[in-house]
């Protein structure tokens, strides 16, 4: 077994710098919560059933692809994500 030296001691704090830290205040966890930027993408979890998703794969498979990709034209995500936009310009109008 090696022999390893003790950790470093830290230095003494005075009472003075632990009454400084106290008093400097702060926020409760509440108030430190920033709103949230609208326009900084949040991540959020779908579930769908086969049914669905053989649907929106025939409906992408209709999309032009690139010339000589054998990729649909769109993403799956972007499809979902151009299906709600279109549906909450639908619902505003």
């Amino acid at each position: 077994m090696s022999a390893t030296l003790p950790p470093p001691r830290k230095p003494k704090i005075s009472e003075a710098e632990i009454d400084a830290v106290i008093n400097k205040g702060g926020r409760t966890t509440k108030e430190a919560t920033v709103v949230a930027d609208l326009e900084t993408p949040k991540h959020i979890n779908i579930r769908l059933t086969g049914q669905i998703l053989s649907e929106i794969d025939q409906r992408r498979s209709k999309r032009p692809r690139k010339p000589g990709s054998p990729k649909p034209g769109i993403s799956i995500h972007d499809w979902i994500v151009e299906a709600v936009l279109e549906k909450l310009e639908k619902e505003k109008k």
